[in-house]
């Protein structure tokens, strides 16, 4: 790059902030490994390369994950995660890949991303700390290459591939000056939306009408709530507009007086109006103007079979006006919900308790700078 990949600025944040932002996510030991005395993120612990080659020049991402693997033994951990620096597009989704594939797989050395046409990040993984005496073995024989450590016949590697279009854009490496001026094109089409997918309880609703109300956005869209019928002991889905998320009235009497019923669950599902979703869900997404924020929540499986409402959200997010929408977990999959994570409008945030606050605290200060505009 002739410059400092890690000072690269990508909206408005340099290379190693967005990094240290999602690793942060995971609240585990964090490290960074720096080959200079450059300050860091306090709560990261700087690791300079302990081995160099026969020069005295550092050796490349062998030494640096090397010289991690030997602080991993210091503090009796199994072993660590990987991310390198000029991966601008990175999110925690990728060590998720990582981490199913380790309960799938426990005994593996190595767990290694490689993207849906085969290629392989060996900088983006999980490394035991048992490899460490393989590793020595390379370097004393001057053998600095990773791949030489991943297809090691001593050793057992998984690789684990990409799910989808949107977790291979997270491998994007900015290697060379023109990969940079790629990136920074393509801000010009950077996500215009926000999804929050999360488990149930994870606060996703909760998060959405405090961001609302704090920074006084004018929104359309749609919410929904589960109200308990006591009579007949089951739960009804309502779909009501989302401009009720300024009602003080009781959530539950909003919900039935002024939405539209769409379902019934009980121990699951047990009916479902899709023609509720077709007109009424359709109509309140149509009908949002340029000055407002389209709230979508929530986006699941209730919807299944409406297919006019899912072209409507489908089209919401190949427009212009800024939407932010909760999604089911990701465990829950269906070709209509992976083509809403997947959208190249989406910006996908996984949330959960312990980033919440954190994530609720970015998009407030996005979302009044947006406004400021």
């Amino acid at each position: 790059m002739k410059k400092d990949k890690a000072k690269l600025i990508y909206h408005d944040e340099s290379f190693l902030e967005i990094i240290c932002a999602k690793v942060r996510t995971m609240g585990i030991h964090r490290y960074i490994s720096v080959n200079d005395d450059r300050e860091i993120p306090e709560d990261f612990i700087a690791l300079k390369d302990e081995v160099c080659d026969e020069k005295g020049e550092c050796i490349g991402p062998l030494g640096g994950i090397y010289t991690g693997l030997k602080q991993c033994i210091r503090d009796d951990l199994d072993g660590m995660y990987t991310v390198p620096v000029d991966l601008p597009l990175f999110e925690r989704d990728l060590f998720d890949l990582i981490e199913k594939a380790i309960r799938n797989d426990p005994q593996a050395d190595m767990y290694i991303v490689e993207s849906s046409d085969g290629r392989i990040h060996p900088v983006t993984g999980y490394y035991r700390s048992r490899v460490i005496h393989t590793m020595e073995e390379l370097i004393n024989a001057h053998e600095y290459r990773l791949m030489s450590l991943l297809k090691h016949p001593d050793l057992c590697t998984v690789f684990v591939r990409t799910e989808n279009e949107q977790q291979d854009r997270m491998l994007l490496n900015v290697n060379t000056p023109e990969d940079y001026e790629a990136l920074m094109q393509n801000t010009k089409h950077k996500p215009k939306h926000i999804v929050l997918q999360a488990e149930r309880g994870a606060g996703k609703t909760t998060l959405i009408q405090k961001l609302v109300k704090e920074t006084e956005c004018t929104v359309s869209g749609y919410l929904t709530r589960a109200v308990i019928n006591k009579e007949k002991g089951y739960k009804e889905i309502y779909m009501y507009p989302a401009s009720c998320i300024f009602g003080t009235d009781d959530p539950d009497t909003i919900a039935r007086t002024k939405g539209k019923l769409c379902g019934i669950t009980m121990n699951g599902v047990k009916e479902v109006y899709p023609e509720v979703f077709d007109t009424y869900g359709t109509e309140l997404i149509h009908s949002a103007s340029k000055k407002e924020r389209i709230i979508m929540d929530e986006i699941g499986f209730l919807e299944e079979k409406a297919e006019q409402f899912q072209k409507a959200i489908l089209s919401a997010l190949d427009e212009n006006i800024p939407v932010i929408a909760a999604i089911k977990a990701k465990s829950i999959t269906t070709p209509f919900l992976e083509s809403v994570r997947s959208h190249k409008n989406v910006k996908l945030i996984e949330l959960n308790e312990t980033n919440r606050n954190q994530i609720f605290e970015q998009l407030k200060v996005l979302y009044r700078k947006e406004g400021s505009q």
